[in-house]
Protein backbone atom coordinates (compact mmCIF):
# COMPACT_ATOMS: atom_id res chain seq x y z
CA UNK A 1 0.00 0.00 0.00
CA UNK A 2 1.34 3.57 -1.03
CA UNK A 3 1.39 5.59 1.70
CA UNK A 4 0.96 9.75 1.29
CA UNK A 5 3.15 9.91 4.87
CA UNK A 6 5.39 7.74 6.90
CA UNK A 7 6.53 8.49 10.35
CA UNK A 8 9.01 6.69 11.28
CA UNK A 9 8.85 6.77 15.85
CA UNK A 10 5.81 7.51 17.78
CA UNK A 11 7.76 9.24 20.27
CA UNK A 12 6.62 12.71 21.77
CA UNK A 13 7.53 14.29 18.10
CA UNK A 14 6.32 11.28 15.43
CA UNK A 15 2.80 11.00 17.80
CA UNK A 16 2.21 14.67 17.12
CA UNK A 17 2.95 15.01 13.70
CA UNK A 18 0.47 11.22 12.79
CA UNK A 19 -2.20 13.08 14.57
CA UNK A 20 -2.48 16.23 12.95
CA UNK A 21 -1.96 14.96 9.18
CA UNK A 22 -4.02 12.76 9.26
CA UNK A 23 -6.82 14.96 10.03
CA UNK A 24 -6.74 15.59 6.29
CA UNK A 25 -8.86 12.69 5.70
CA UNK A 26 -7.29 12.33 2.01
CA UNK A 27 -4.11 12.14 3.28
CA UNK A 28 -3.22 7.84 3.82
CA UNK A 29 -0.28 8.48 7.43
CA UNK A 30 1.33 4.98 8.26
CA UNK A 31 3.05 5.50 11.60
CA UNK A 32 5.59 2.89 12.77
CA UNK A 33 7.28 2.19 16.12
CA UNK A 34 9.87 0.27 16.94
CA UNK A 35 8.53 -0.47 20.63
CA UNK A 36 5.00 -1.28 22.23
CA UNK A 37 1.73 0.62 21.30
CA UNK A 38 0.28 2.58 24.52
CA UNK A 39 -3.17 2.71 24.15
CA UNK A 40 -5.19 5.29 25.97
CA UNK A 41 -7.54 3.58 28.67
CA UNK A 42 -5.12 0.73 29.15
CA UNK A 43 -1.74 1.99 29.78
CA UNK A 44 0.45 0.62 32.00
CA UNK A 45 0.16 1.36 35.76
CA UNK A 46 4.47 2.22 35.66
CA UNK A 47 3.76 4.66 32.67
CA UNK A 48 0.32 6.26 34.29
CA UNK A 49 2.22 7.20 37.56
CA UNK A 50 3.00 10.40 38.31
CA UNK A 51 6.46 9.58 39.96
CA UNK A 52 8.69 8.40 37.01
CA UNK A 53 8.57 4.74 37.74
CA UNK A 54 8.79 3.95 33.67
CA UNK A 55 12.27 5.09 33.75
CA UNK A 56 12.77 1.91 36.05
CA UNK A 57 11.48 -0.16 33.53
CA UNK A 58 14.17 -2.38 31.22
CA UNK A 59 11.30 -2.97 28.48
CA UNK A 60 10.52 0.74 27.60
CA UNK A 61 13.72 1.53 26.18
CA UNK A 62 16.54 0.80 23.56
CA UNK A 63 18.58 -2.25 24.59
CA UNK A 64 22.81 -2.03 24.46
CA UNK A 65 22.77 1.44 24.13
CA UNK A 66 25.70 3.02 25.69
CA UNK A 67 27.30 6.72 25.16
CA UNK A 68 30.12 8.41 26.96
CA UNK A 69 29.81 11.67 28.85
CA UNK A 70 33.18 13.47 28.39
CA UNK A 71 36.46 12.48 26.84
CA UNK A 72 38.48 10.08 27.93
CA UNK A 73 35.72 8.72 30.06
CA UNK A 74 34.15 4.71 29.70
CA UNK A 75 31.12 4.10 27.98
CA UNK A 76 28.18 4.13 29.97
CA UNK A 77 24.10 2.62 29.38
CA UNK A 78 22.25 5.58 28.00
CA UNK A 79 18.36 5.05 28.50
CA UNK A 80 16.78 6.18 25.23
CA UNK A 81 12.71 5.56 25.09
CA UNK A 82 11.95 3.09 22.54
CA UNK A 83 8.05 2.87 23.32
CA UNK A 84 5.02 4.57 21.79
CA UNK A 85 5.19 8.53 23.42
CA UNK A 86 8.68 8.15 23.49
CA UNK A 87 10.33 10.71 26.26
CA UNK A 88 6.71 11.65 27.42
CA UNK A 89 5.96 7.77 28.43
CA UNK A 90 8.94 8.04 30.91
CA UNK A 91 10.62 11.24 31.28
CA UNK A 92 10.81 13.22 34.38
CA UNK A 93 7.51 14.97 33.50
CA UNK A 94 8.99 17.92 33.64
CA UNK A 95 6.74 21.37 31.40
CA UNK A 96 9.41 23.71 30.72
CA UNK A 97 9.21 26.19 27.77
CA UNK A 98 12.61 27.07 28.09
CA UNK A 99 13.91 30.63 27.87
CA UNK A 100 13.59 33.86 24.75
CA UNK A 101 17.37 33.44 23.58
CA UNK A 102 16.93 29.60 23.03
CA UNK A 103 14.27 30.54 20.04
CA UNK A 104 16.48 33.25 18.84
CA UNK A 105 19.16 31.36 18.80
CA UNK A 106 16.91 28.79 16.60
CA UNK A 107 16.12 31.37 14.39
CA UNK A 108 19.61 32.67 14.15
CA UNK A 109 20.61 29.24 13.22
CA UNK A 110 18.75 29.30 9.96
CA UNK A 111 15.38 28.11 11.70
CA UNK A 112 12.97 30.82 10.32
CA UNK A 113 10.67 32.27 12.26
CA UNK A 114 11.23 30.90 16.06
CA UNK A 115 11.09 34.03 17.90
CA UNK A 116 9.58 34.12 21.62
CA UNK A 117 6.38 36.37 20.76
CA UNK A 118 6.37 33.51 17.53
CA UNK A 119 6.13 30.43 19.82
CA UNK A 120 4.30 31.77 22.66
CA UNK A 121 0.85 31.95 21.27
CA UNK A 122 1.80 28.02 20.16
CA UNK A 123 2.41 27.19 23.64
CA UNK A 124 -0.66 28.75 25.24
CA UNK A 125 -2.48 27.01 22.51
CA UNK A 126 -0.52 23.67 23.58
CA UNK A 127 -0.53 23.57 27.32
CA UNK A 128 -3.76 22.85 29.31
CA UNK A 129 -1.87 24.74 32.58
CA UNK A 130 -4.45 23.75 35.57
CA UNK A 131 -2.78 26.69 37.31
CA UNK A 132 -3.40 28.96 35.22
CA UNK A 133 -6.99 30.56 35.16
CA UNK A 134 -6.41 33.11 31.93
CA UNK A 135 -5.58 30.71 29.03
CA UNK A 136 -8.13 28.31 26.85
CA UNK A 137 -7.40 24.59 27.56
CA UNK A 138 -4.98 22.95 25.16
CA UNK A 139 -4.47 19.12 25.08
CA UNK A 140 -1.46 19.20 27.23
CA UNK A 141 -2.30 19.35 30.95
CA UNK A 142 0.29 20.49 32.73
CA UNK A 143 0.32 21.18 37.01
CA UNK A 144 2.28 22.05 40.14
CA UNK A 145 2.58 20.69 43.64
CA UNK A 146 1.40 23.30 45.72
CA UNK A 147 3.84 24.97 48.14
CA UNK A 148 1.81 23.67 51.12
CA UNK A 149 2.50 20.03 49.99
CA UNK A 150 6.20 20.93 50.13
CA UNK A 151 8.78 19.07 52.37
CA UNK A 152 9.59 22.34 54.94
CA UNK A 153 13.33 21.95 53.52
CA UNK A 154 12.06 23.53 49.79
CA UNK A 155 9.95 26.32 51.41
CA UNK A 156 13.08 27.24 53.23
CA UNK A 157 15.45 27.29 50.48
CA UNK A 158 12.74 29.22 48.66
CA UNK A 159 13.44 31.96 51.18
CA UNK A 160 17.17 31.11 50.80
CA UNK A 161 17.47 32.11 47.16
CA UNK A 162 15.62 35.00 47.74
CA UNK A 163 17.90 36.45 50.38
CA UNK A 164 20.51 35.05 47.23
CA UNK A 165 18.77 37.75 44.63
CA UNK A 166 16.41 35.05 43.14
CA UNK A 167 12.91 35.88 43.91
CA UNK A 168 9.84 33.46 43.45
CA UNK A 169 8.41 33.32 40.30
CA UNK A 170 5.22 32.21 40.38
CA UNK A 171 4.54 30.99 36.73
CA UNK A 172 7.95 30.08 35.24
CA UNK A 173 6.68 29.63 31.70
CA UNK A 174 5.05 32.60 31.34
CA UNK A 175 7.37 34.80 33.62
CA UNK A 176 10.73 32.90 32.12
CA UNK A 177 13.36 34.95 34.41
CA UNK A 178 16.00 34.24 36.78
CA UNK A 179 14.03 33.21 40.40
CA UNK A 180 12.86 30.28 42.01
CA UNK A 181 9.87 28.28 41.02
CA UNK A 182 7.09 25.60 41.36
CA UNK A 183 8.27 22.92 39.02
CA UNK A 184 4.99 22.40 36.04
CA UNK A 185 5.05 18.59 35.56
CA UNK A 186 2.78 17.26 32.58
CA UNK A 187 0.62 15.48 35.46
CA UNK A 188 -3.24 15.32 35.26
CA UNK A 189 -5.22 14.09 37.68
CA UNK A 190 -2.30 12.27 39.32
CA UNK A 191 -1.56 10.73 36.07
CA UNK A 192 1.32 11.28 33.35
CA UNK A 193 0.72 13.02 30.13
CA UNK A 194 1.77 11.18 27.11
CA UNK A 195 1.43 12.26 23.26
CA UNK A 196 0.60 8.43 22.72
CA UNK A 197 -2.44 8.94 25.07
CA UNK A 198 -3.39 12.88 24.16
CA UNK A 199 -3.14 13.06 20.68
CA UNK A 200 -3.19 9.63 19.97
CA UNK A 201 -6.90 9.82 21.41
CA UNK A 202 -9.47 6.57 20.55
CA UNK A 203 -11.00 9.11 18.06
CA UNK A 204 -7.79 9.86 16.11
CA UNK A 205 -6.84 6.02 16.26
CA UNK A 206 -10.05 5.55 14.74
CA UNK A 207 -9.56 7.63 11.74
CA UNK A 208 -9.24 5.52 8.27
CA UNK A 209 -6.65 7.06 6.91
CA UNK A 210 -4.30 6.41 10.06
CA UNK A 211 -2.74 2.81 10.76
CA UNK A 212 -0.14 2.46 13.85
CA UNK A 213 2.12 -0.35 13.97
CA UNK A 214 3.84 -1.23 16.63
CA UNK A 215 7.03 -3.46 17.35
CA UNK A 216 8.45 -2.02 14.01
CA UNK A 217 11.62 -1.10 14.03
CA UNK A 218 13.08 1.01 10.68
CA UNK A 219 16.32 -0.23 9.68
CA UNK A 220 17.29 1.63 6.31
CA UNK A 221 15.96 4.26 4.29
CA UNK A 222 15.22 3.10 0.63
CA UNK A 223 16.10 5.91 -2.09
CA UNK A 224 16.09 5.94 -5.80
CA UNK A 225 18.92 8.63 -6.67
CA UNK A 226 18.46 12.02 -4.63
CA UNK A 227 14.59 10.56 -3.78
CA UNK A 228 13.56 8.47 -0.65
CA UNK A 229 10.76 5.91 -2.13
CA UNK A 230 10.33 4.41 1.93
CA UNK A 231 11.23 2.41 4.46
CA UNK A 232 12.86 -1.14 5.30
CA UNK A 233 11.70 -2.28 8.55
CA UNK A 234 11.70 -5.43 10.88
CA UNK A 235 8.48 -6.15 12.51
CA UNK A 236 8.29 -9.03 14.98
CA UNK A 237 11.28 -10.52 13.55
CA UNK A 238 10.15 -10.48 9.24
CA UNK A 239 11.44 -7.91 7.24
CA UNK A 240 8.74 -5.87 5.53
CA UNK A 241 9.40 -3.02 2.48
CA UNK A 242 7.13 0.11 3.32
CA UNK A 243 6.37 2.92 0.99
CA UNK A 244 5.54 6.34 0.88
CA UNK A 245 5.41 10.00 -1.01
CA UNK A 246 7.33 11.29 1.89
CA UNK A 247 8.80 9.93 4.87
CA UNK A 248 9.60 11.65 8.21
CA UNK A 249 11.91 10.62 10.73
CA UNK A 250 10.61 11.26 14.28
CA UNK A 251 13.79 8.36 15.95
CA UNK A 252 15.07 11.01 18.14
CA UNK A 253 18.32 12.56 18.27
CA UNK A 254 19.99 9.59 18.76
CA UNK A 255 18.08 7.31 16.36
CA UNK A 256 17.10 9.48 13.54
CA UNK A 257 20.89 10.16 12.58
CA UNK A 258 22.27 6.57 12.70
CA UNK A 259 18.89 5.54 10.32
CA UNK A 260 19.85 8.12 7.84
CA UNK A 261 23.87 7.18 8.39
CA UNK A 262 22.93 3.71 7.47
CA UNK A 263 20.59 4.91 4.33
CA UNK A 264 24.16 6.78 3.22
CA UNK A 265 23.14 9.72 4.12
CA UNK A 266 26.23 11.93 6.09
CA UNK A 267 29.73 12.11 6.06
CA UNK A 268 30.69 10.39 3.06
CA UNK A 269 34.14 9.61 3.83
CA UNK A 270 32.97 7.93 6.75
CA UNK A 271 30.38 5.79 5.51
CA UNK A 272 32.58 4.49 2.39
CA UNK A 273 35.08 3.30 5.23
CA UNK A 274 32.44 1.48 6.75
CA UNK A 275 31.32 0.40 3.52
CA UNK A 276 28.25 2.22 2.77
CA UNK A 277 27.59 3.58 0.09
CA UNK A 278 27.02 7.24 0.41
CA UNK A 279 24.00 8.66 -1.27
CA UNK A 280 24.31 12.16 -0.13
CA UNK A 281 27.31 13.38 1.57
CA UNK A 282 26.10 15.61 4.12
CA UNK A 283 28.57 16.36 7.21
CA UNK A 284 26.15 17.75 9.99
CA UNK A 285 24.14 14.25 10.10
CA UNK A 286 25.44 12.73 13.85
CA UNK A 287 27.44 16.07 14.59
CA UNK A 288 26.29 19.24 16.68
CA UNK A 289 24.85 16.36 19.62
CA UNK A 290 23.94 18.38 22.80
CA UNK A 291 22.63 17.58 26.06
CA UNK A 292 22.40 18.60 29.38
CA UNK A 293 25.10 17.96 31.93
CA UNK A 294 23.77 17.46 34.89
CA UNK A 295 24.82 16.28 38.99
CA UNK A 296 22.85 15.29 42.36
CA UNK A 297 23.13 15.93 46.29
CA UNK A 298 21.27 13.66 48.01
CA UNK A 299 19.21 14.79 51.41
CA UNK A 300 18.34 12.73 54.44
CA UNK A 301 15.02 13.84 56.02
CA UNK A 302 13.98 14.25 59.92
CA UNK A 303 10.26 12.15 60.50
CA UNK A 304 7.53 15.06 60.14
CA UNK A 305 9.44 17.00 57.16
CA UNK A 306 9.30 14.73 54.30
CA UNK A 307 6.41 15.12 51.52
CA UNK A 308 3.46 12.80 52.18
CA UNK A 309 3.52 9.11 51.75
CA UNK A 310 0.52 9.08 49.64
CA UNK A 311 2.37 12.34 47.49
CA UNK A 312 3.83 10.45 44.13
CA UNK A 313 5.63 13.58 42.93
CA UNK A 314 9.46 13.89 42.13
CA UNK A 315 10.07 17.08 40.80
CA UNK A 316 8.65 20.38 43.02
CA UNK A 317 10.53 23.06 42.32
CA UNK A 318 13.28 24.74 40.13
CA UNK A 319 15.87 27.40 40.24
CA UNK A 320 16.91 29.32 37.44
CA UNK A 321 19.71 31.37 37.44
CA UNK A 322 22.40 33.27 35.02
CA UNK A 323 26.20 32.63 35.09
CA UNK A 324 26.67 36.16 33.52
CA UNK A 325 29.94 34.77 31.81
CA UNK A 326 31.07 36.47 28.74
CA UNK A 327 29.06 35.03 25.39
CA UNK A 328 26.66 33.08 27.47
CA UNK A 329 22.97 33.20 28.02
CA UNK A 330 21.26 34.31 30.56
CA UNK A 331 19.20 31.43 32.47
CA UNK A 332 22.14 29.25 31.47
CA UNK A 333 22.23 27.35 35.22
CA UNK A 334 19.39 24.97 36.40
CA UNK A 335 18.96 23.81 40.15
CA UNK A 336 15.45 21.35 40.98
CA UNK A 337 14.16 19.84 43.83
CA UNK A 338 13.05 16.42 43.87
CA UNK A 339 10.88 15.35 47.02
CA UNK A 340 11.01 11.41 47.08
CA UNK A 341 13.37 9.44 45.30
CA UNK A 342 11.49 6.07 45.24
CA UNK A 343 7.86 4.62 44.32
CA UNK A 344 8.50 2.55 47.43
CA UNK A 345 7.81 3.06 50.80
CA UNK A 346 11.37 4.99 51.43
CA UNK A 347 10.96 7.36 48.92
CA UNK A 348 10.01 10.15 51.14
CA UNK A 349 12.52 9.43 53.20
CA UNK A 350 15.35 11.52 50.96
CA UNK A 351 15.04 14.33 48.41
CA UNK A 352 16.94 15.23 45.69
CA UNK A 353 19.03 18.53 44.50
CA UNK A 354 20.04 18.14 41.11
CA UNK A 355 22.37 20.89 39.57
CA UNK A 356 22.56 21.55 35.69
CA UNK A 357 24.06 23.34 32.96
CA UNK A 358 21.30 24.21 30.28
CA UNK A 359 22.99 26.24 27.69
CA UNK A 360 26.12 23.81 27.47
CA UNK A 361 28.28 24.88 24.30
CA UNK A 362 30.25 21.80 24.18
CA UNK A 363 29.21 19.37 21.25
CA UNK A 364 29.47 15.91 20.69
CA UNK A 365 29.14 13.55 17.65
CA UNK A 366 26.65 10.01 16.75
CA UNK A 367 28.59 7.80 14.92
CA UNK A 368 28.38 4.46 13.23
CA UNK A 369 30.42 1.72 14.83
CA UNK A 370 29.29 -0.58 11.50
CA UNK A 371 27.56 -0.95 8.79
CA UNK A 372 25.70 -3.95 11.02
CA UNK A 373 22.12 -2.54 11.69
CA UNK A 374 22.59 -4.40 14.78
CA UNK A 375 25.05 -2.44 16.27
CA UNK A 376 24.64 0.48 18.69
CA UNK A 377 25.56 3.94 17.33
CA UNK A 378 28.98 5.44 19.11
CA UNK A 379 27.89 8.08 21.28
CA UNK A 380 29.99 10.47 22.85
CA UNK A 381 28.71 14.12 24.62
CA UNK A 382 31.79 15.33 25.14
CA UNK A 383 30.80 17.15 27.77
CA UNK A 384 33.21 19.88 29.20
CA UNK A 385 35.42 20.14 26.10
CA UNK A 386 34.11 24.04 25.51
CA UNK A 387 35.99 25.61 28.41
CA UNK A 388 33.04 27.87 29.21
CA UNK A 389 31.19 24.83 30.82
CA UNK A 390 33.22 23.57 33.07
CA UNK A 391 32.94 26.73 35.46
CA UNK A 392 29.61 27.16 34.67
CA UNK A 393 28.93 23.83 35.95
CA UNK A 394 30.45 24.26 39.05
CA UNK A 395 28.84 27.94 39.70
CA UNK A 396 25.32 25.66 39.10
CA UNK A 397 26.72 23.04 42.17
CA UNK A 398 27.99 26.12 44.11
CA UNK A 399 24.64 27.44 44.43
CA UNK A 400 22.66 24.39 45.37
CA UNK A 401 25.57 24.07 47.76
CA UNK A 402 25.01 27.10 49.32
CA UNK A 403 21.45 27.52 49.54
CA UNK A 404 21.90 23.85 51.83
CA UNK A 405 24.23 25.58 53.70
CA UNK A 406 22.08 28.28 54.58
CA UNK A 407 20.84 27.45 58.19
CA UNK A 408 17.62 27.87 57.75
CA UNK A 409 17.86 25.19 55.21
CA UNK A 410 20.15 23.13 57.25
CA UNK A 411 17.47 23.08 60.04
CA UNK A 412 15.08 21.41 57.63
CA UNK A 413 17.22 17.98 56.87
CA UNK A 414 20.00 15.82 58.55
CA UNK A 415 22.87 16.12 55.63
CA UNK A 416 23.25 16.03 51.89
CA UNK A 417 25.78 13.64 50.25
CA UNK A 418 27.60 14.43 46.74
CA UNK A 419 26.39 11.59 44.72
CA UNK A 420 28.55 9.93 42.40
CA UNK A 421 27.51 10.30 38.41
CA UNK A 422 25.14 8.00 37.33
CA UNK A 423 21.16 8.01 37.01
CA UNK A 424 20.05 9.24 40.57
CA UNK A 425 17.01 7.56 40.58
CA UNK A 426 18.58 4.17 39.29
CA UNK A 427 20.53 4.47 42.63
CA UNK A 428 17.65 4.14 44.87
CA UNK A 429 15.92 1.86 43.04
CA UNK A 430 18.14 -1.16 41.92
CA UNK A 431 16.72 -4.11 40.51
CA UNK A 432 16.81 -8.01 41.96
CA UNK A 433 17.80 -8.76 45.49
CA UNK A 434 20.30 -6.32 45.06
CA UNK A 435 17.62 -3.49 44.82
CA UNK A 436 15.45 -5.06 48.14
CA UNK A 437 18.88 -4.97 50.08
CA UNK A 438 19.40 -1.45 49.36
CA UNK A 439 15.70 -0.39 50.15
CA UNK A 440 15.99 -2.08 53.20
CA UNK A 441 19.64 -0.46 53.59
CA UNK A 442 18.07 2.83 52.92
CA UNK A 443 15.12 2.56 55.00
CA UNK A 444 17.33 1.66 58.19
CA UNK A 445 19.68 4.25 57.32
CA UNK A 446 17.42 7.26 56.87
CA UNK A 447 15.73 6.35 60.48
CA UNK A 448 18.93 5.71 62.37
CA UNK A 449 21.31 7.79 64.77
CA UNK A 450 23.87 10.57 63.06
CA UNK A 451 26.60 8.17 62.78
CA UNK A 452 25.22 5.01 61.33
CA UNK A 453 23.04 7.29 58.99
CA UNK A 454 25.97 8.30 57.62
CA UNK A 455 28.12 5.02 57.45
CA UNK A 456 25.23 3.36 55.90
CA UNK A 457 24.23 5.72 53.38
CA UNK A 458 28.17 6.30 52.27
CA UNK A 459 28.96 2.30 51.88
CA UNK A 460 25.35 2.01 49.92
CA UNK A 461 25.86 4.74 47.39
CA UNK A 462 29.70 5.02 47.25
CA UNK A 463 29.04 9.01 48.53
CA UNK A 464 31.51 9.14 51.12
CA UNK A 465 31.11 11.31 54.39
CA UNK A 466 28.54 13.82 54.09
CA UNK A 467 29.49 16.99 51.75
CA UNK A 468 26.76 19.12 54.20
CA UNK A 469 25.70 18.84 57.71
CA UNK A 470 25.13 21.00 60.40
CA UNK A 471 28.34 20.86 62.12
CA UNK A 472 30.17 21.71 58.75
CA UNK A 473 30.27 18.67 56.08
CA UNK A 474 33.56 17.87 54.27
CA UNK A 475 34.74 20.31 51.48
CA UNK A 476 34.47 19.56 48.24
CA UNK A 477 36.73 20.57 45.55
CA UNK A 478 35.87 21.45 41.88
CA UNK A 479 36.95 18.17 40.24
CA UNK A 480 34.57 16.11 42.59
CA UNK A 481 32.12 18.30 41.31
CA UNK A 482 32.70 17.53 37.62
CA UNK A 483 33.73 14.27 38.19
CA UNK A 484 30.43 13.70 39.74
CA UNK A 485 28.28 14.67 36.19
CA UNK A 486 26.04 12.89 34.15
CA UNK A 487 23.94 12.95 30.77
CA UNK A 488 20.53 14.05 31.17
CA UNK A 489 17.87 12.15 28.87
CA UNK A 490 17.88 15.31 26.39
CA UNK A 491 19.71 14.71 23.13
CA UNK A 492 19.77 17.04 20.43
CA UNK A 493 21.02 18.94 17.45
CA UNK A 494 22.25 15.98 15.60
CA UNK A 495 19.88 16.76 12.20
CA UNK A 496 20.22 20.45 13.05
CA UNK A 497 18.09 23.16 11.01
CA UNK A 498 19.74 25.51 9.10
CA UNK A 499 20.89 27.14 6.27
CA UNK A 500 21.40 25.14 3.07
CA UNK A 501 25.14 26.55 2.80
CA UNK A 502 26.27 25.29 6.09
CA UNK A 503 27.97 22.14 5.74
CA UNK A 504 26.40 21.18 9.23
CA UNK A 505 23.01 21.82 8.76
CA UNK A 506 20.62 19.03 7.63
CA UNK A 507 17.65 20.56 7.35
CA UNK A 508 15.75 23.38 6.14
CA UNK A 509 13.00 25.43 8.00
CA UNK A 510 10.12 22.96 6.80
CA UNK A 511 12.13 20.25 8.23
CA UNK A 512 13.27 18.96 4.53
CA UNK A 513 16.61 16.95 4.34
CA UNK A 514 19.28 19.31 2.58
CA UNK A 515 19.50 17.62 -0.81
CA UNK A 516 17.24 15.06 -0.82
CA UNK A 517 13.48 14.83 -2.06
CA UNK A 518 10.90 13.82 0.26
CA UNK A 519 12.95 13.31 3.16
CA UNK A 520 12.03 15.05 6.53
CA UNK A 521 13.50 14.99 10.13
CA UNK A 522 10.94 16.43 12.78
CA UNK A 523 11.79 15.49 16.28
CA UNK A 524 14.86 16.67 18.85
CA UNK A 525 17.62 16.36 16.20
CA UNK A 526 16.61 19.15 14.27
CA UNK A 527 17.16 21.77 17.11
CA UNK A 528 19.79 23.94 15.95
CA UNK A 529 20.16 24.25 19.94
CA UNK A 530 19.29 22.33 23.34
CA UNK A 531 16.36 24.68 24.59
CA UNK A 532 17.60 25.80 28.67
CA UNK A 533 14.48 22.88 29.36
CA UNK A 534 13.88 19.75 29.61
CA UNK A 535 12.58 18.90 26.20
CA UNK A 536 9.50 17.87 26.24
CA UNK A 537 7.32 20.76 25.90
CA UNK A 538 9.94 22.21 23.09
CA UNK A 539 9.55 19.04 21.35
CA UNK A 540 5.97 18.88 21.28
CA UNK A 541 5.84 22.96 19.93
CA UNK A 542 8.69 21.72 17.00
CA UNK A 543 6.44 18.54 16.38
CA UNK A 544 3.43 20.86 15.82
CA UNK A 545 5.75 23.24 13.39
CA UNK A 546 6.37 20.60 11.78
CA UNK A 547 3.16 19.59 10.81
CA UNK A 548 2.20 22.40 9.47
CA UNK A 549 5.35 23.10 7.40
CA UNK A 550 5.30 19.51 6.07
CA UNK A 551 1.80 19.89 5.16
CA UNK A 552 2.30 23.05 3.44
CA UNK A 553 6.17 21.98 1.92
CA UNK A 554 6.16 21.07 -1.53
CA UNK A 555 7.35 17.52 -3.08
CA UNK A 556 10.60 17.71 -4.10
CA UNK A 557 14.45 18.84 -2.16
CA UNK A 558 15.03 21.70 -0.35
CA UNK A 559 16.40 24.96 -1.84
CA UNK A 560 16.77 27.08 0.86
Amino acid sequence: MQNDYLIVGGGTAGAVIAARLSEDPACRVLLIEAGDDVVPGNEPADIRDPFPAATLNPHYFWSGLTATASDGGAPAPYPQARVMGGGSSINGLYALRGVPSDYARWAEAGGGDFSWDGVLPRFQGIENDRDRQDQRAGWHAVSRTPKEQWPDFVRAMEQAAGRDGLPFVPDINEQPSDGFFAMPNAIDAEARVTTAGSVLTPEVRARANLRILPNTVATRLRTQADTVVGVDAIQNGTTIRLSADRVIVCAGAIHSPTLLLRSGIGPADELAALGIRPVLDRAGVGRNLQNHPYMFFALTLPRGKRVATDLRRFALAGIRSSSRMPDCPPSDLFNFIIGRVSGRSYGPDFALVGSALYAPKSRGSVRLRSADGRDAPDVNFRFLSDPADAPRMVAAARQAERLLRDPAVLAEYHEAFLLPGALAIKQFNRPGVAGKALALAAQAAANSPAMLRRRIFGRAFNSGPPAVHRAGGRAIADAQILSSISPMGHPAGTCAMGRAADPMAVVDPAFRVHGMKNLFVADASAMPVVPSANTNLPTILLAEMAAERIGASTFGPSDS
